[in-house]
Order: C-alpha cells, then sequence, then structure tokens
C-alpha cells in the first residue's frame, strides 16, 4: 500500500534520514533537503497557495519519493510543474511509477489542472523513463534552463494533459460500437466522458 501525504513538522528526523541516505541516487540532478533548515524551508514553501507537496510513504512507514508540484497558475491557464525525486532504499521496485500515478489523479481531479510540466536534464535517463511511462511527451529542449549546484543545466522539457491522461484510463479493449464512441470513466466518485475513436478488435 502506497500513502501520500503533506509533510509536516513530525516528518522531519525521517526526511533528512532517507535523502542523506539517497545522496548518491540524487547526485548530480537534485539537492533533497538534508539539514533541519533545508526541512523547515521546504516545509515553510509546501504551504505556500501556489505549492502543493506530497511525501509517499510504504506499509512500513519508510519514504518511498517526494513530488513537488510547483508554481500552480489557476484561471484559463491552469497548470504547474512537477518535481520528482526517490528513495534509495525504494528504489527499482516499481513504487515510483505507481506513486506517480496516483500523484497525477491528484493533479488532474483533486487540484483539477489542465497541464502539468516535468523538465528533466537529458542526462537523467530514470527520470525520463519514469515521466514517459507514465504519459508525459517530449515537448521541447531548454537550454540552461535551471541552476543546479552552481551551474545551469540543460534540459528536457516533457508534459502531460487532463485529456492525454484520460485517454490513458480507457480500457484497453473498448465495447464494440459506433465510429464515435463515449466510454464513461469513473474516478472516485467523478465521471468523465471520453470520445474516442473505434478500435480495431
Amino acid at each position: 500500500m502506497i500513502t501520500l501525504r503533506e509533510p509536516s513538522a513530525q516528518d522531519e528526523t525521517v526526511f533528512i534520514s532517507t535523502m542523506k541516505n539517497s545522496r548518491d541516487i540524487h547526485f548530480p540532478f537534485i539537492t533533497a533537503p538534508c539539514t533541519s533548515e533545508e526541512f523547515q524551508a521546504y516545509l515553510s514553501r509546501s504551504r505556500q497557495e501556489s505549492e502543493q507537496y506530497y511525501i509517499a510513504w510504504n506499509n512500513n512507514q519508510h519514504i518511498i519519493g517526494v513530488f513537488n508540484i510547483s508554481g500552480i497558475i489557476r484561471g484559463s491557464f491552469k497548470s504547474a510543474y512537477l518535481g520528482y525525486y526517490a528513495s534509495a532504499e525504494c528504489l527499482g521496485k516499481g513504487l515510483m511509477s505507481k506513486t506517480l500515478k496516483l500523484v497525477l489523479k491528484e493533479i488532474f481531479t483533486t487540484l483539477e489542472l489542465h497541464r502539468i510540466e516535468a523538465n528533466i536534464q537529458p542526462t537523467n535517463t530514470a527520470s525520463i523513463q519514469l515521466a514517459t511511462k507514465n504519459g508525459f511527451i517530449k515537448e521541447g529542449f531548454s537550454p540552461r534552463y535551471l541552476k543546479i549546484n552552481g551551474i545551469w543545466q540543460d534540459h528536457f522539457r516533457f508534459a502531460l494533459t487532463f485529456e492525454d491522461w484520460l485517454a490513458r484510463q480507457l480500457p484497453s479493449s473498448p465495447p464494440k460500437g459506433e465510429d464515435q464512441t463515449t466510454y464513461p470513466i469513473v474516478i472516485e466518485n467523478q465521471t468523465f466522458a471520453l470520445r474516442s475513436q473505434k478500435r480495431s478488435l
């Protein structure tokens, strides 16, 4: 079982220990909070209106990974940025992919965003694979996009829209019907109508 929770002050000790033990897999792509001061700054950012952060926990109350939704803009844009990083302890078990699916459901049904963007360094192949496996589409290349560890790093830009995410919830073998068939998708008492081309069966 995977549990998503917003970060809290009670998480500090476990969080810092986990991030210190995960430095080797994070470098050089990110610098996660590893001190009390850094964690408190992270916690303060998580409470801003434009941010929504999650820590994913397994049954043993060990951290699977961290997912940060930032720069949330409402109105006609309804978009945000997604960043994530795994714990070394839970790496290679498929848990980050399972958790990302839960996070995307939160993004598109609870937060009701239309588009989520993830910017990933070209050499971070594991992160790219995680994003594309869950439907993110490569949109472009941003040179010197973000300063990490004192260096302006190039990034690939990936994004996922609500429509593309919803299409991935479509059953693999929809019922036969007309050329244009509407398939209802129910996600936690919310029903979405997805119109899709008839598939060859």
